[in-house]
């Protein structure tokens, strides 16, 4: 087709628009920044009760801090606090004779302090926060204590079928399954198990941490949410409020969700012991928030920290790129295709592994502004997208559409469109294909 009349020109920019608008792909959001790679902290924990030969003075309660070593070693360091100083030599004696198990930060053990607090009764009894009721619990908790997780798991699943309300052996069944990784094991007798005491709230606090994520990649943001909340009340800090940030979001509690991941950045700021990488992740979450309630100017604010913290970090762009694609899809919806148009293109310059597609779904919308489309914007997303990825089905048909409507053009736009009808075959898209042919037909191909 070398000449089209004015009349002729208008009739086929309808039916070649109608054909493209019909072609219109879904770009899909992309996954928000996760949970995953953040290492919760155990904290140290005694692991054998130790004797002493000094005299116990009286009743009272006396608290000693122990320095434990990553590698297991420990130096009692001092009283902290003691009801009966009396007894004060007597539990610096215990606490001399007893072994620790180091505090762990994911797996890598840590050097930290230990609060070992005993309570001695009138009748010459020592007990401690930490340890184990005596009897057949008594061995189950320092089979846990020696690694030998599976054992003592073994031997709880038969205990609490026989004794099911006994909170000590829930208590001690969540440990051991959590220390399995079995956290939905894990959290259901921790719940059986009712208060948890301060140093196992570490343990069932990840364990419910854990079920939370599985539960947002399950897409179940109310799951998700409790879970997260028992976390964050045992063990309150930076990745339990990331963690719960991040499941009020998914289930669209947008300004719970910037309270909580607020808290988590907060915390993060001033804890030394948070890498890089997971700070530059919580920005992200908080900038999905930010964008969530509206607060742009506050979401681009964090994006300088989260790159300066991880240069690799790319959890701010998916945030925009998703925000910018939900707005499109709005204006699509509204009527409002040059605006759609504007939005997938900042979409596309945010998020470079979507960009092809995005910024011909650019194209595709200016192809529905009315009562004529700017063909050489079409033309000019659609090149945009070819620089990236030259034999795009999506692209070459958008090319070729503005230039079948573009006088003297026919030609080239054949050229477009036939690499775009190969292109969609290669990926076996009939449907696309059929569309593309369709078009070659209107300007005079032999399709």
């Amino acid at each position: 087709m070398t000449s089209v009349t004015r009349a002729n020109r208008a009739s086929q920019r309808l039916s070649l628009g109608a054909a493209l608008c019909a072609a219109v792909l879904s770009v899909p959001l992309a996954a928000p920044a996760q949970t995953g790679g953040v290492e919760y902290y155990t904290a140290a924990k005694l692991v054998h009760q130790g004797t002493s030969n000094t005299p116990i003075a009286g009743a009272g309660t006396v608290v000693v801090q122990v320095l434990v070593n990553k590698d297991g070693t420990f130096k009692v360091v001092r009283v902290i606090r003691s009801t009966n100083h009396g007894d004060d030599a007597t539990a610096l004696d215990i606490a001399k004779n007893s072994k620790y198990r180091p505090a762990t930060r994911g797996t890598t053990p840590q050097t930290s302090f230990y609060d070992f607090t005993l309570k001695f009764t009138g009748t010459g009894a020592t007990q401690t926060s930490d340890a184990p009721s005596g009897g057949e619990l008594e061995q189950y908790a320092r089979m846990i204590a020696a690694g030998n997780y599976s054992g003592a798991q073994s031997g709880l699943k038969t205990y609490v079928a026989q004794h099911p309300d006994e909170a000590k052996a829930q208590l001690e069944l969540g440990v051991a399954d959590a220390d399995l990784g079995q956290a939905q094991d894990a959290t259901a007798a921790f719940d059986k198990a009712g208060t948890i005491p301060e140093n196992v709230a570490p343990v069932a606090a990840r364990a419910y941490a854990d079920v939370a994520a599985a539960d947002l990649k399950a897409n179940d943001g109310t799951a998700a949410v409790a879970a997260a909340k028992r976390a964050a009340e045992l063990a309150p800090g930076v990745f339990t409020y990331n963690t719960l940030g991040l499941a009020e979001l998914n289930a669209g509690s947008n300004d719970a969700a910037v309270a909580d991941l607020e808290k988590a950045r907060t915390l993060a700021a001033s804890d030394g012991k948070i890498k890089p990488q997971d700070k530059a992740r919580i920005d992200g979450n908080l900038i999905s928030a930010y964008l969530a309630v509206g607060k742009k100017d506050a979401a681009q604010a964090l994006v300088a920290e989260a790159k300066a913290a991880d240069p690799s970090e790319t959890g701010s762009q998916t945030a925009f790129a998703n925000f910018y694609i939900k707005a499109a899809q709005a204006d699509t919806s509204a009527g409002k295709p040059a605006d759609a148009a504007a939005s997938y293109e900042q979409a596309a310059a945010v998020d470079a592994p979507q960009a092809v597609a995005l910024y011909g779904q650019a194209a595709f919308a200016l192809l529905a502004v009315k009562p004529t489309p700017d063909y050489a914007k079409v033309k000019a997303d659609a090149d945009k997208a070819l620089a990236i990825d030259p034999d795009d089905a999506i692209a070459n048909f958008a090319a070729g559409v503005a230039l079948g409507n573009t006088p003297g053009k026919s030609a080239d736009a054949l050229t477009y469109l036939n690499k775009a009808d190969a292109s969609a075959k290669k990926a076996n898209n009939a449907s696309l294909s059929a569309q593309i042919e369709n078009v070659i037909k209107q300007l005079g191909g032999n399709k």
